[in-house]
C-alpha cells in the first residue's frame, strides 16, 4: 500500500467514525455507531502506517534512481514495525530521520484537514449561522472538542488580531501516554498525535472560508496548546 493510499484510507475511516459519533444520537437505533475509544486505537496505527509507507516509498524512489545501492541506510531494523514501549500504551519509538518525519507530518495534517472539512459539512445545518471568526473558533472549542474528546477546551485566548490559543489541560489522546520518560523526550514522542487534530481544526475553519495556520505543542503531558493564526490575503497578491 502506498503512503497516499494509506492516508486516503485512514481519512475515510476516521471521517466515517467521527460522523457516526456526531450523528449517532440523531439517527435511528438500527444505524451504525462507533465507540469513541476506537479513534484512540486507530491513531497509533495510522502514525505507524504512514511512517512505514513513507519510508518504503522513499526507498523505492531511490532504487529507481539507482542511488539506493550505495547510499541506502541499513535495511534490517528499518523494515521492522515501529517498536511499542511496553510501559506506555500508545507510545512508539519514532525515527530520528527529520526529513522522513516532515513528510509524515504533511500526510497526517492533510488527513486531518480532509476529516475536518467533511465533519464541518456533516454539521453544516447546525453551525452555518456562525457569524465571525471568533464564533467559529468558539464552535471548535466547544462543539468540535466535545465530539472528538468528550470535553470542551479549558481555555481560549485571542489577541483580537487573528491569533487564537486553545489550551487543553487533559488532551484525551495523551491521557494513556504515561511513559517513564518525561520532558523533551515525551513531548517529541507525542508530537505526531497532535498533527492530526491540527489538520482537523484547519479543515473546519477552511470550510467556513477562513484560511489558517495551526500549530500545537505540549510542555508536559497531558497538556496541549493549539495556536491558530488567521492568514489574510491581499487582493491581487
Amino acid at each position: 500500500m502506498s503512503a497516499d493510499a494509506a492516508a486516503a484510507g485512514a481519512s475515510a475511516a476516521m471521517t466515517q467514525a467521527l460522523a457516526a459519533l456526531a450523528l449517532g444520537g440523531k439517527r435511528p437505533p438500527e444505524s451504525r455507531q462507533v465507540n469513541g475509544g476506537a479513534l484512540e486505537l486507530l491513531l497509533p496505527e495510522l502514525v505507524d502506517t504512514l511512517i512505514a509507507t513513507t519510508r518504503e516509498a522513499r526507498r523505492m524512489a531511490e532504487r529507481l534512481s539507482g542511488a539506493a545501492a550505495d547510499a541506502a541506510e541499513p535495511d534490517g531494523p528499518a523494515e521492522e514495525p515501529q517498536r511499542r514501549d511496553s510501559s506506555a500504551s500508545g507510545w512508539h519509538e519514532l525515527p530520528e530521520d527529520a526529513e522522513l518525519m516532515e513528510q509524515v507530518y504533511v500526510k497526517l495534517e492533510a488527513v486531518g484537514f480532509r476529516v475536518g472539512r467533511r465533519l464541518a459539512e456533516r454539521l453544516a445545518p447546525l453551525n452555518r449561522r456562525l457569524g465571525d471568526t471568533l464564533d467559529v473558533v468558539k464552535f471548535v472549542c466547544k462543539d468540535l472538542w466535545m465530539l472528538l474528546f468528550n470535553r470542551q477546551v479549558d481555555n481560549l485566548k485571542t489577541n483580537h488580531r487573528g491569533i487564537y490559543v486553545l489550551q487543553d489541560n487533559k488532551f484525551k489522546w495523551f491521557l494513556r501516554m504515561s511513559g517513564n520518560s518525561g520532558g523533551a523526550a515525551a513531548a517529541r514522542r507525542a508530537q505526531p498525535y497532535i498533527w492530526l487534530p491540527c489538520g482537523i481544526i484547519r479543515g473546519v475553519l477552511d470550510s467556513f472560508g477562513i484560511s489558517t495556520v495551526v500549530v500545537a505543542e505540549t510542555l508536559g503531558l497531558p497538556q496541549c496548546t493549539f495556536q491558530i493564526k488567521v492568514v489574510t490575503t491581499t487582493a491581487g497578491g
